[in-house]
Order: C-alpha cells, then sequence, then structure tokens
C-alpha cells in the first residue's frame, strides 16, 4: 500500500508543476524525505497525510486509490518526446492521467462512442497509407476535406479534451486504454496543428498497439498515418497543380489548399515531398519562405480557421447536471480530488455554486 500511496502523492504532485523541492517548502519537509516517501520506502503520518491533502487539493481516498486501468510506458504516447525534458513530459503525463480518471467516472455514468480504431500495419509506408485509407473508408469520410477531425476523433470512442498547463514543447499526450484519451496542449496551439495533432495520435492507436512509442521511428509513422489521413494521396495529387507555377512555388495556391484542407502550409509541403510532387528543393524553398516571413510556428492563415472544440466532456456534464442532476461534487467525489482541482484540469474558473450543481457553460 505505500507503494500506491507514494505513486498517487506523485501524480497529484506533478499534476500541480511541483518539484520535489516544492512542495518540500510548502509542507516544512525535505525533499529527500519526500522522495522516499514518493518511492514506498518511507511512512505516511496522519498529520502529513492531512497535509498533502490540503496542498494538493484531493480527498484521503486518492491516496489509496488503487487504478483499475494502470497505465504501461506502451500505452502513453507523447507528441515531440524526442525534444522534450523529462519532468516536463512526467507533469503532461500527470495532465493526461486525471483526465483519464475523469473520463472513468463519466464512462460509469455515460453512454459514450463505441471504439472503432482498428489496428493497423506500420511495417512501410504504403502499409500505412492503407491504414489511413482504410480509416477513412470505415468512418464514412470520402476522400475530402475532414471538417471536424476532433469530432471524427470522438465518434470513433475517443475523448479529446484541450488541458490548460501543459509545456509549450509538448503538443499532446495519449494513453491507448479501453477508452483511448488525447490530452491536447491547451494554449499556443492552431487549429490546423491540432488537427494534425489529433491525427497523430488516432496513427498511434492504430498503428502502436502495446509499442513503446517516443522514438524517430514512431513518431515519423504517426506523422505519415497524419498526412494520409487528413490528405489522402489520390485527391492531395490531382490538386496539388495549385502549388506550383512551373517549377517554383505558388504561395497563393498554397494557401488556397491549406483553407481547403485545414492543414498547415508547412504540412502540405511535408505532404507533397512525401508522395513527390514537391521536389527537395522546392520543399526547402517553402521552408526557407515560411520562416522567412514569420510563418515557422504561426502561418498568416490560422486566425481565419477556428479552432475545433472537444465535445465528449463538455457534453457529457451537461447532460449529467441537466439531466441527471448530477453535482460538480459528485464527480469530483469519485475522482477522489477537490473540485477546485477538477476545475483546474477542465481549465476552468471556479464558479460560484447554487445548491452545488454548476452551469458548465456560462462565461467565466
Amino acid at each position: 500500500m505505500t507503494a500506491v500511496l507514494g505513486s498517487n502523492i506523485r501524480l497529484a504532485r506533478l499534476f500541480h508543476g511541483l518539484s520535489l523541492s516544492d512542495l518540500g517548502e510548502r509542507l516544512g519537509k525535505s525533499k529527500q524525505f519526500l522522495s522516499r516517501i514518493e518511492n514506498g520506502a518511507e511512512p505516511v503520518s496522519s498529520i502529513l497525510e492531512q497535509s498533502l491533502v490540503d496542498e494538493l487539493q484531493i480527498f484521503p481516498e486518492f491516496l489509496r486509490h488503487v487504478d483499475p486501468m494502470p497505465l504501461t510506458e506502451e500505452q502513453c504516447h507523447f507528441r515531440k518526446q524526442l525534444t522534450t525534458k523529462v519532468t516536463l513530459r512526467q507533469y503532461a503525463r500527470a495532465r493526461g492521467e486525471m483526465l483519464k480518471r475523469l473520463v472513468c467516472v463519466l464512462d460509469q455514468y455515460l453512454e459514450l462512442p463505441t471504439y472503432q480504431i482498428a489496428e493497423a500495419d506500420p511495417s512501410s509506408d504504403e502499409a500505412i497509407e492503407r491504414a489511413a485509407e482504410s480509416c477513412r473508408g470505415q468512418w464514412g469520410l470520402g476522400r475530402g476535406p475532414i471538417s471536424n477531425v476532433t469530432r471524427v476523433a470522438e465518434n470513433a470512442g475517443a475523448v479529446v479534451m484541450r488541458v490548460n498547463g501543459m509545456a509549450s514543447e509538448v503538443d499532446a499526450v495519449s494513453f491507448a486504454t479501453s477508452r483511448p484519451v488525447i490530452a491536447l496542449n491547451g494554449t499556443g496551439r492552431s487549429a490546423c496543428r491540432g488537427r494534425f495533432g489529433v491525427a497523430h495520435e488516432l496513427g498511434h492507436f492504430a498503428l502502436h498497439i502495446g509499442v513503446l512509442t517516443g522514438d524517430r521511428l514512431t513518431e515519423t509513422q504517426a506523422n505519415r498515418f497524419a498526412s494520409a489521413f487528413l490528405l489522402p494521396r489520390t485527391s492531395f495529387i490531382s490538386e496539388s497543380h495549385l502549388a506550383l507555377r512551373r517549377s517554383r512555388l505558388n504561395w497563393e495556391g498554397l494557401s488556397e489548399l491549406k483553407m481547403r484542407w485545414g492543414v498547415s502550409k508547412a504540412a502540405i509541403l511535408y505532404r507533397g515531398r512525401q508522395l513527390g510532387v514537391f521536389s527537395d528543393e522546392q520543399c526547402r524553398s517553402g521552408y526557407i519562405g515560411l520562416n522567412r516571413h514569420g510563418e515557422a510556428i504561426e502561418e498568416n492563415e490560422d486566425k481565419h480557421i477556428p479552432l475545433e472544440i472537444p465535445e465528449v466532456v463538455s457534453e457529457g456534464f451537461r447532460v449529467l447536471t441537466d439531466h441527471f442532476g448530477v453535482p460538480i461534487a459528485t464527480v469530483a467525489r469519485e475522482m477522489h480530488v477537490q473540485p477546485d482541482l477538477l476545475f483546474e484540469l477542465l481549465g476552468m474558473k471556479t464558479p460560484e455554486m447554487k445548491n452545488n450543481v454548476v452551469n458548465f457553460f456560462a462565461p467565466a
């Protein structure tokens, strides 16, 4: 039990972005002592337990909760893991882990969409292309632009949510559990980047069941899936002439393709190089042009493409509160956390509650 208690303390600590030193200062304990507690080598006194509960916005039951769906490393996928510090990945994973626990509670009350992401073969580029085409066919998407990638993922049984507080180096973290969860970075991401991120995580779910991801190979495979899913090869090749004016790139045409397909110009260049539409030199020229015009991170058209809003969690809460009268305190209690922590996870200000029932959709 000390090991369970220690791992849960660590989860709550990382959720709040606290180092061992940070938490030690607040509790008047050394980081070495807290490290021994988290490793299960030191018991927790009743006084310290109460201090932890108060500081970490949890209930005592949280500390002893045994996760019915413990995660393995093979079930946790990071986007940008190659360039992200371990501490930042740990923090993002803790946020995603808490979202997973929220989804487990919602699953008890609500009938969420059935899981429909089939396992696919990542052994070659052609196999990945076919996997993306198969998903499009299974989900009735045809070969045209996808109007809302987030809704497609949620209809396929995943839960998507924007999570605040994740480091800028982390685009997303996802968990390939029985109810897949995708936690997107809630700040500083364009609609195109968010759409590609969701498609990237769908690629991990389809291609990497039981596979440890985060290396260059698996990230490249997930990116290939996302590109093929968002820009099907037959459709893209038939329209790619818009992006060229003889041997040079046509920036107006690239912008037109971006607005039609909902992907960045950088992603269009990436896809065109994959399919042999653009040469290495044309692709290099395109990336240099984006950098020169200040579009390496945010492209000019981004402000005209609205962010996709995940719906499963927000609509789930709407049903719980409006139709079943289940208050926020009940959901938080079943997660063994205090309501303030749940509002932090949801990225909302703590509202005033009447009769313990919250309107999740009132202006913050």
